[in-house]
């Protein structure tokens, strides 16, 4: 396969093409690299999440639900088991920082930058909407292509369940 970047060679056609006929080693090999993607994909929905919670804190702290400052209310925004972060846990542990994703159309480092975050108090109410709505747009396309990917993993890990059933 010609150089590129991994989502891509995970998700093109050929990677899956013949898959049947491919030697344990190979296909393993194919198995890891669409696990590593997987794993960097969920870590990165994660770090998504967290930055919609901080907003969305923002957001109810303006219309006057919510007293607290968002530093004072850092760690329960951060650890809340009731928020979305909760309720979509990832299949694997990240051990360290990956390479960001090419998402394409827009800046994931603006996104995950943290001048957002820093800015967030002086944000008016559009810029505030606007930086959320770009978190949850990246989000969906990070999360259709991380289900992508997680079919190629089934895919391959039932091809070696199968070798191993065979012997």
């Amino acid at each position: 396969m010609p150089a590129r970047r991994r989502i891509d060679q995970v998700l093109d056609p050929q990677f899956l093409e013949g898959v049947e006929e491919l030697d344990l080693d190979e296909i393993r090999s194919r198995r890891q690299l669409a696990g590593e993607v997987e794993n960097e994909l969920s870590y990165y929905r994660r770090l998504l999440h967290g930055r919609m919670d901080l907003i969305r804190f923002e957001q109810r702290r303006r219309s006057g639900e919510e007293t607290r400052s968002v530093i004072e209310a850092l760690p329960q925004i951060l650890a809340d088991p009731d928020s979305d972060r909760a309720h979509r846990p990832g299949r694997y542990e990240v051990p360290e920082l990956p390479q960001l994703p090419d998402v394409g159309k827009r800046d994931i480092d603006f996104i995950l930058g943290d001048d957002v975050l820093i800015r967030l108090g002086e944000l008016d109410t559009e810029a505030l909407d606007e930086a959320l709505d770009s978190i949850e747009e990246l989000e969906q396309d990070i999360s259709d292509n991380r289900r992508k990917v997680q079919e190629v993993e089934d895919k391959l890990v039932e091809v070696l369940a199968t070798r191993y059933r065979a012997g």
